[in-house]
């Protein structure tokens, strides 16, 4: 793994405070989506006012995408789950790996129903992954009692026509976390799909929270540019502390730039943004 890569999976380790100056240090260490919009609010629960950026959230976005292996690998290690299962397609039986996949996505669920039906609880947590040649199959971390292999494989060849299904008992909890980041990080875009997980509404023992759920706002407004473009013009001298991936604590921030704050304009020269006169 990249020093980049490594650097977005241990975000623990990364500092967590930066006086905002140079705009190259401050946009490695923000890390902002490319494609993200901002919101700056005063938090009430925190006593002080927060910058928020609204990501895309989508697999194929160079920084959200890593951002949210690391996200669910975490997720699916705190489920608890005990078994891999992983469920094959025929190629033989499609016409090319878009039909396969609109052929089959469907069946995972229903293969799920057939299995409560005679071996009670089975929660997934579903990756799609594809072949060298593009061929979908799937990845399933689940949670259930025994399952034998030969009814597995009989079930989902009825469903698919493929009855190629491998079944292996979770022994450690942290082969888990590697699992999942294994088979969500070793490609970043599908070309037919951005759908590249799912799970049963049981499966997760936590929720998802938004980055401004919890903070208990005041009062907030929308900022049309990325977290890191805004800070750099208006919020020079200040100190930003990490408080989530897509949150941080402003700290020093003065009424007149909470009040009066420029809008940087695009001026047409790559990533550069000055104020408006």
């Amino acid at each position: 793994m990249s020093d980049y890569n490594a650097g977005l999976f241990k975000s623990q380790e990364q500092m967590r405070q930066h006086l905002v100056g140079n705009y190259c240090a401050l946009e490695d260490w923000m890390r902002c989506c490319p494609r993200s919009k901002t919101m700056q609010g005063y938090s009430e629960r925190l006593a002080c006012w927060v910058l928020i950026s609204i990501t895309c959230k989508n697999w194929g976005c160079p920084i959200c995408g890593r951002k949210k292996v690391a996200h669910y690998a975490r997720k699916v290690e705190a489920a608890e789950p005990n078994r891999f299962i992983t469920l094959t397609i025929n190629p033989a039986m499609w016409s090319n790996p878009r039909e396969a996949y609109d052929g089959t996505r469907r069946a995972v669920p229903k293969f799920a129903a057939a299995i409560r039906k005679v071996y009670g609880e089975f929660e997934f947590f579903r990756v799609l992954e594809v072949t060298k040649k593009g061929w979908p199959h799937y990845h399933l971390v689940t949670r259930s009692a025994y399952l034998p292999q030969p009814e597995l494989s009989r079930l989902w060849k009825e469903l698919t026509g493929a009855p190629i299904v491998d079944v292996r008992q979770i022994k450690k909890r942290q082969q888990v976390y590697f699992y999942v980041v294994k088979y969500l990080a070793k490609q970043e875009v599908i070309p037919w799909t951005d759908r590249r997980t799912s799970h049963t509404r049981k499966f997760f023992r936590e929720k998802d929270w938004e980055p401004a759920e919890g903070l208990g706002l005041l009062e907030s407004h929308f900022i049309g540019h990325r977290a890191d473009q805004f800070a750099k013009w208006n919020l020079q001298g200040c100190t930003l502390q990490k408080y989530s991936d897509t949150c941080w604590i402003i700290k020093g921030i003065t009424s007149q730039q909470s009040d009066q704050q420029e809008e940087p304009q695009w001026d047409g020269s790559g990533i550069e943004w000055k104020p408006a006169s």
